[in-house]
């Protein structure tokens, strides 16, 4: 072997193995286990078909699967009214347009796919957990899945995650299923599963650290080796799906969108980050503690990096980057207890001294006219944003809470000198590093940014409540299986929320009655010189198959409009744009004109969506020019009604 590969990859694979107490599960499977997965699949089905047709499409993204979806059966191919070809999650496009082909187009032949594959992943997830699992913990596991409300409203969208979730619960098997055989088929099958779920949504790839999991967690250099080489594979994949799908987008004619519109930008600490004032009492007081907690430290090198990783973390607390700081002084600590050091009093210290720059620093923001505690916060944890951790526990903040606690328990077990099981290597890899370099991106995600690592959470929140239970202590007070499985469900129940559970079944009330407006719409005739504007144009291209405009604000047409004839469109519909206040005016002052229309929107109701429409056109729809004729069930959609201009009256002599 090359001298480099062994000292790159083989001696760091085999040190991280060291660490780590790789203790697979699967255990021989008891005769309950198959009347209680076919159990919860039937409760899955349950919750999964109950009214998953009786409501409409609803943002987001439900129209921008549906429209291509529904071309399929005209020409064959995944369009959007635009001509655009859609090439994003091509596989569930044909499955939504066999199932419109089979059942008709409605809601529920368009959600049918996503329903399935809901099911499949529940069934998946049974052959997930035995890697980790104790049975009762596993079945509890596939309840979890089963019930979770974020996993159900997957399940009753026509999107793409449910589908993206399944893929990834396949090349999760199957790279477990190459570690427990070594054969090379199953690595080879697990890396097609993953360009396969790429292909339906290209956060996947955050995912691809899981492949060097068998070979870390066993220290095994030969695996590691196959895993860095199917790594690589799945890069240059993603790199060719991503470019392929994104070859169809009109990029010559958009319009460059605002780069806080997607993924957020972060707040901007600007000179507040250098002040003398702070940074030489940090640079003093991280030296100070440094030296406390190595000096009684074994091993030069070792205090070295203890103090060095400690410095710098003060540093990067000073410079208000909190989140690499706590990163940095955790690792500093924990290689400074493995070595002999990390005593109380470089513990108090550090404590003491990191507090009172944190208060300095929040008096500094909020003089410096930053108005509220949110914002300094913001300002204070710099990139990468902690937004993703916390747009993913929303699923589930019980089940993020015991994935931390997993992580921190395993972190204070190297620092005392033990081993941490693997399935804390598994959250490190599956969870937390993918969710801290996603951070680098933009400091806002969506949650769905982060469903990559939804079943590795829930997983590994369940293996750290089990090994809780199985710690000395416990086990001597339970000791019969009767309390095992108790705890399985009172976990499983903590981690899905059953009031949570209750309001997601039929959930669809709740959304946007998109399909209520187009229902009056088509209600009424329009003349031809009548003119219909939507806030939704894309929902309501598929209900009414055109408008004439898309009436929206800046804040919301950012990033979807190309030019064409040199008119701005809508890139999906090629629908003009109305938007700002001005054009619409403008509109309305036409003296060619008939009736307009406008379908308003359910969504985004937070601030009645003036940010969405902008502060001109929200007036102008609250004029006495506009009259609301309908409002559909959910209270919120509305359609208002502008008269035509008078007719002047003919003189007479």
């Amino acid at each position: 072997m090359p001298p480099i590969i062994e000292t790159l990859i083989d001696r760091p694979g085999r040190f991280i193995g060291s660490l780590v107490e790789s203790r697979p599960a699967y255990r021989p499977k008891q005769r309950w286990e198959r009347p209680a997965l076919l159990a919860l699949l039937l409760i899955a089905a349950i919750v999964r078909f109950w009214g998953v047709g009786s409501f409409s499409l609803h943002k987001p993204d439900e129209d921008t699967t549906a429209l291509p979806a529904v071309h399929i059966l005209v020409d064959g191919t995944p369009r959007f009214p635009s001509g655009m070809f859609y090439a994003r999650a091509i596989a569930q496009s044909y499955l939504v347009a066999g199932s419109v082909k089979v059942f008709g187009q409605t809601e529920w032949a368009l959600r049918l796919p996503s329903v399935l594959c809901g099911l499949l992943v529940v069934l998946l997830s049974y052959y997930l957990g035995r890697r980790f699992l104790e049975p009762p913990w596993n079945m509890a596991f596939v309840a979890v899945v089963a019930l979770l409300p974020g996993m159900i409203a997957d399940s009753q969208e026509v999107r793409m995650y449910g589908f993206l979730t399944a893929s990834l619960a396949a090349y999760m098997i199957l790279l477990f299923r190459w570690e427990r055989t070594g054969r090379t088929t199953a690595l080879v099958a697990a890396v097609f599963a993953m360009l396969v779920a790429i292909q339906f949504q290209e956060i996947a790839f955050f995912s691809a650290l899981l492949v060097l999991f068998p070979g870390l967690a066993s220290g095994d250099a030969h695996k590691l080796r196959q895993g860095i080489i199917a790594g690589a594979v799945m890069a240059v994949g993603y790199l060719a799906i991503s470019t392929w799908q994104g070859s169809f987008y009109p990029i010559e004619f958009k319009v460059p969108a605002d780069p806080g519109t997607q993924l957020g930008l972060a707040p901007s600490a600007g000179a507040a980050r250098f002040r003398i004032f702070i940074l030489v009492p940090a640079i003093a007081a991280a030296l100070g503690i440094a030296w406390l907690n190595v000096r009684n430290m074994r091993g030069r090198a070792l205090a070295t990096l203890a103090g060095a990783l400690l410095i710098i973390g003060m540093l990067l607390q000073a410079l208000m980057f909190y989140h690499l700081a706590a990163l940095f002084m955790l690792a500093g600590l924990v290689i400074a207890r493995r070595g002999g050091g990390g005593r109380a009093p470089g513990y108090v210290a550090l404590i003491v001294a990191s507090a009172l720059l944190a208060v300095t620093q929040i008096l500094m923001l909020h003089n410096a006219g930053a108005e509220s505690l949110r914002k300094v916060l913001g300002v204070m944890v710099g990139q990468p944003s902690i937004w993703p951790y916390l747009q993913v526990a929303e699923y589930s903040p019980i089940a993020m809470l015991l994935a931390v606690a997993a992580l921190l328990a395993g972190f204070r077990r190297i620092a005392n000198g033990g081993r941490p099981s693997d399935d804390v290597l598994f959250a490190f890899l599956g969870i937390f590093a993918p969710l801290f370099a996603m951070g680098f991106f933009g400091w806002y995600i969506p949650p769905r940014y982060g469903e990559f690592a939804l079943l590795p959470m829930l997983l590994c929140a369940l293996a750290f409540a089990q090994r809780f239970m199985s710690s000395p202590a416990i086990a001597r007070a339970v000791r019969n299986d009767a309390s095992a499985i108790l705890a399985s469900l009172f976990a499983a129940a903590a981690i899905v929320n059953p009031r949570a559970v209750a309001a997601s079944i039929n959930a669809g009330s709740s959304f946007a009655d998109h399909r209520g407006a187009a229902e009056f719409m088509r209600s009424i005739v329009t003349g031809p010189r009548d003119i219909v504007l939507a806030e939704e144009v894309l929902m309501q291209t598929y209900y009414l198959g055109h408008v004439d405009y898309w009436l929206t604000g800046p804040h919301n047409s950012a990033g979807f409009l190309i030019k064409r004839h040199g008119q701005l469109v809508d890139e999906y519909t090629a629908t003009p744009l109305i938007g700002t206040g001005a054009e619409l005016r403008a509109l309305v002052d036409r003296t060619d004109r008939g009736t307009i229309y406008v379908i308003g929107s359910g969504e985004g109701q937070q601030d009645g969506r003036l940010y969405m429409r902008g502060p001109e056109i929200q007036a102008l729809l609250h004029s006495v020019n506009f009259t609301p004729v309908f409002v559909a069930r959910d209270g919120r959609t509305q359609v208002w009604k502008v008269a035509p201009p008078a007719v002047p009256a003919i003189r007479t002599n």
